[in-house]
């Protein structure tokens, strides 16, 4: 069975690659809070700048919108109910891409970055703020960001294995939730076992340093920008009589 693709890092080399980890996470940071403060018509570019960045990186499309349903789900259904709010079919499409955009960004984050790339990237950063206790912090994010596809891959795996022994959904939905939920569960606790097992034979030290990706001066300038955008959207939404 081939494992899934969303929130997993795809090896590649294209700008978003090349970036520092925490560029990367400040621009996640800086889009989210932009385009979720964002009025609505603003929504739509800011979509579609990530769909550009999306089909520029030759993000795979056909699989992404394949494992993303219960995302396209709750997009439609936050839709639906801002619709029936009374705000109107423009903003209710709004509502949605609004989510969307983020859940978008997220999974380009996820495609371009390594898990323990970018935790050791942030560490490096909080440690000169919060000394050892940054790795620290790094080592719990690691191991976080490590467990989220290994989750997505069993929840895959079970379903696809309960569908080739001819299990229903529809005929018993809540006997079949269950017990698939029971076997999800197993086996993530059989991963992690051997998980903690492979670190501890490795001597791993949750309070090492560890090295991280350089800096450019394309990084640089691209934090900047992206502390900027948020600063900038915030102060004309709180005065909206400024203007430029």
């Amino acid at each position: 069975m081939a494992e899934a693709l969303i929130f997993h890092y795809r090896q590649a080399d294209n700008f978003l690659t090349r970036l520092n980890p925490n560029t990367k996470l400040v621009c996640l940071l800086s889009y989210s809070i932009t385009v979720s403060s964002a009025p609505s018509l603003a929504v739509y570019p800011l979509f579609l700048l990530c769909l550009i960045i999306a089909a520029a990186i030759r993000l795979p499309w056909k699989e992404y919108v394949k494992e993303s349903i219960f995302f396209l789900v709750i997009a439609l259904l936050m839709g639906i109910s801002a619709f029936f709010h009374g705000e109107g079919a423009f903003n209710a499409v709004s509502s949605s891409l609004s989510f969307l955009s983020m859940v978008l960004a997220s999974m380009l984050l996820a495609d371009s970055t390594m898990p323990d790339e970018l935790s050791r990237s942030l560490g490096s950063a909080l440690s000169h703020v919060i000394g050892k206790y940054a790795y620290i912090l790094s080592s719990i994010m690691e191991i976080t960001l490590s467990m989220i596809p290994v989750i997505i891959d069993s929840t895959i795996c079970m379903y696809e294995a309960r569908k080739a022994r001819g299990a229903s959904f529809f005929r018993h939905p809540l006997k079949s939730i269950s017990e698939l939920s029971v076997s999800i569960l197993t086996d993530l606790i059989d991963k992690a076992e051997m998980y903690t097992d492979a670190l501890y034979s490795r001597s791993y030290d949750p309070e090492g340093k560890r090295s991280c990706a350089p800096y450019r001066a394309s990084d640089v300038m691209i934090i900047c920008f992206s502390i900027a955008v948020p600063a900038a959207c915030l102060l004309f939404i709180n005065n909206p009589q400024l203007t430029i």
